[in-house]
């Protein structure tokens, strides 16, 4: 049975192409926020990288994500293979160190001032690439020799000089969560949006097909498969895929694309959908843990609740929750937010007394407008170009819509 064409059989399409329910995993390992990590927990990840490159997984990790590049974006696909693809890289970095669990990197929340997130320093993720090579000199990764596609240093090349354009701010992203109803729908905004600014900004190696050499790529795609996981949970969506997959109508069925540099021994689409569940044993440490029964196999499938924001900090996500249902229209609030409902009267801002309150304390000042993705970029993902403009468009709007209101961003 094929699953797809209509969105309002999506549902139950997806239902009907899981041939069965898939056990609960007996133990849980959970991704924790990277800003959390300890300098010892990221030593701990530098030797286990430092070994892997060693026997050569790093660039067999490269080598299979370039070669299957075309038919993992650009189509609904994307989630569950970056889902599976960074699970194989945590099983296999676990066999180095048991304790090993991939990290998430919620980008969002630097989004004024990419180039300063803690995370891009020395002690973690690493800086800006040096050299007229752009070597990566210093970070966990620091002066790292790889193989693929030729020999050559661990690069990165920040897209502004020594600074990163603007990335996405978290209530674009909530918005995403919110309003998108389809996972087509959802996977395209989240590629238009803050998948291709992380790895435009950082450039170099994550600006190639064969960007999952630089572990950014790792702490990235696993933020974005826990705004999948919230998605999902937001709509109590665990087995919808619609839309196009990797080869043609996507179908809970499809195997998902495999390299032979990096097997996943033909892994189906729906063994990765539902997380605590069959292979697919870990959560994340701020949302809503697996349901009670596999979603369609009887009882429950509920998760822990709704997730409003793509923070994963409670006190911000209730800022952010609240001040947007203080400050905008029941008009605005249902065309980006619905999943707050309510709304008041159109407030707007007085002279430039929230912008002085908002920047006193170097958060919550005015929302910059996110960098649109590159020409490159998009003929090298084949994107629509006007499918594109039009996703950044609407970002925009939501830019200027908070900017104009008396809201107060917690970021």
């Amino acid at each position: 049975m094929k699953c797809g064409a209509g969105l309002a059989l999506v549902v139950f399409a997806s239902l009907g192409c899981a041939q069965q329910s898939l056990p609960r995993c007996s133990s849980m390992r959970v991704r924790r926020n990277a800003a959390t990590m300890s300098s010892q927990e990221w030593g701990a990840i530098a030797d286990v990288l430092r070994r892997m490159n060693n026997d050569g997984w790093m660039s067999r990790f490269g080598a299979s994500h370039d070669r299957l590049f075309s038919r993992v974006h650009g189509n609904t696909c994307f989630f569950p293979f970056h889902r599976r693809y960074v699970l194989e890289f945590e099983n296999i970095a676990r066999g180095y160190d048991p304790s090993f669990v991939v990290p998430y990197w919620d980008a969002t929340e630097s989004f004024r001032n990419p180039a300063g997130d803690p995370l891009l320093s020395a002690g973690a993720l690493g800086t800006n690439g040096q050299g007229s090579d752009r070597c990566l000199v210093n970070g966990i990764q620091g002066n790292t020799q790889m193989t693929y596609p030729n020999g050559h240093c661990l690069r990165r090349n920040y897209n502004n000089g020594n600074s990163i354009n603007a990335w996405y701010a978290p209530e674009i992203i909530s918005s995403y969560i919110q309003s998108d109803t389809s996972l087509a729908a959802f996977r395209e905004n989240i590629e238009y949006s803050i998948h291709g600014a992380v790895h435009l900004g950082l450039g170099g190696e994550m600006n190639t097909g064969y960007a999952a050499q630089d572990f950014s790529f790792m702490v990235h795609h696993a933020n974005l498969d826990r705004l999948w996981w919230d998605w999902q949970n937001t709509h109590n969506a665990y087995l919808m895929y619609d839309g196009t997959g990797s080869n043609g109508a996507a179908s809970l069925s499809d195997t998902i694309p495999e390299d032979a540099a990096v097997p996943f021994g033909g892994s189906s689409v729906s063994s990765v959908m539902v997380l605590g569940y069959g292979n697919v044993c870990y959560t994340y440490d701020s949302s809503p843990n697996p349901p009670q029964a596999y979603p369609g196999a009887g009882g429950s499938s509920q998760g822990r609740g709704s997730v409003n924001s793509a923070s994963p900090n409670a006190s911000d996500r209730n800022r952010e929750s609240s001040g947007i249902q203080s400050a905008l229209n029941s008009d605005d609030i249902g065309r980006f937010f619905p999943g707050l409902g309510g709304g008041s009267p159109s407030r707007r801002r007085r002279g430039n007394e929230s912008d002085a309150a908002r920047c006193s304390s170097g958060r919550g000042g005015p929302i910059p407008y996110p960098a649109q993705l590159t020409p490159m970029w998009i003929e090298m993902h084949g994107y629509d170009p006007e499918r594109v403009r039009a996703a950044h468009t609407n970002a925009c709007d939501l830019v200027t819509i908070l900017n104009n209101s008396t809201y107060v961003s917690p970021y």
